[in-house]
């Protein structure tokens, strides 16, 4: 349960604007839960306190309104700077972004350490295709792409095909990391962690 701390007083004495501002505050400090989780959480709340009906306007907007939020998939495994520029690229575009492990049959079933720095993001394991992961969630995403070069460019072309087949009408964006991370990418960290040379791309 989500321990919502903000009192009636607290709420209604901002205008509605200030209230729309705070509440996508508060969604940022805890978009680690899923959207269904927290909406229904602090409608709840806020259906609670609302005795006074002073707060009819906020709960129909909190009810109605659909944030803009993106899936990014990967194995990452590890999870480094590279892949980091490019959450970082897609929060300026999302309200929020669900960062999705996925099994890679390809590169085995190595398990991979969270770092520290995406952990107040919502973080989700799945295996199998990504459309059924997408279509496991109960609202509207968007699927965001990294892109280190044109190679990647040609192969998410070919994937997107296969995707676009499986989930008529899917939403894909691709989004190019900065040039200085380009070169980097998770089997080359993982052959450099041999030689204990790989901890100048990983996150904290």
């Amino acid at each position: 349960m989500i321990a919502f701390k903000d009192t009636l007083n607290q709420i209604a004495k901002l205008s509605l604007s200030q209230q729309l501002e705070a509440e996508k505050k508060l969604f940022l400090q805890n978009q680690h839960y899923d959207l269904s989780v927290y909406k229904n959480e602090r409608l709840n709340h806020l259906k609670k306190i609302n005795s006074e009906k002073k707060l009819n306007s906020l709960i129909e907007v909190v009810k109605f309104n659909q944030p803009r939020i993106a899936v990014f998939p990967g194995s990452f495994c590890p999870f480094h700077k590279g892949h980091y520029n490019v959450l970082q690229k897609a929060e300026k575009i999302f309200d929020k972004v669900i960062i999705a492990f996925g099994n890679n049959p390809e590169k085995g079933s190595r398990k991979c350490i969270i770092p520290k720095t995406i952990k107040n993001r919502q973080i989700c394991e799945y295996k199998g295709l990504l459309t059924d992961f997408v279509n496991s969630l109960k609202y509207d995403v968007t699927v965001v792409r990294g892109l280190r070069n044109s190679t990647d460019f040609q192969y998410e072309q070919n994937q997107y095909r296969y995707i676009q087949e499986l989930k008529p009408g899917i939403k894909i964006i691709n989004i190019f990391c900065d040039k200085e991370f380009e070169h980097i990418s998770s089997s080359g960290i993982r052959t450099l962690e041999q030689f204990k040379k790989h901890k100048q791309y990983l996150l904290d």
